[in-house]
């Protein structure tokens, strides 16, 4: 074979990120609210969150896709048996 007729290449872990929105309706009730020095409540936002995110888990709660990010993968290692690569070439 020709020296010329060689190529070469390098494998990458890439990492894809999809990124998706969803809107939830988070009920306002004791669960997120904590009260003021003065005897009214406020939001906890840390509770708002936490409870957004439990109803973000249900089934029903239709998520978008909103965009996708590609990065190489943090963790480099060999490729795992039975993993395919696409060569370029």
């Amino acid at each position: 074979m020709d020296d010329q007729a060689k190529t070469y290449s390098i494998q990458l872990r890439l990492r894809r990120v999809i990124y998706e929105d969803a809107y939830v309706a988070v009920p306002v009730t004791r669960a997120i609210m904590m009260p003021r020095d003065d005897g009214t409540f406020v939001i906890n936002p840390e509770a708002f969150k936490a409870e957004a995110l439990g109803i973000g888990n249900l089934p029903n709660v239709e998520w978008q896709f909103e965009s996708s990010q590609t990065e190489p993968h943090p963790l480099q290692g060999p490729k795992p048996e039975g993993r395919t690569s696409l060569d370029a070439f």
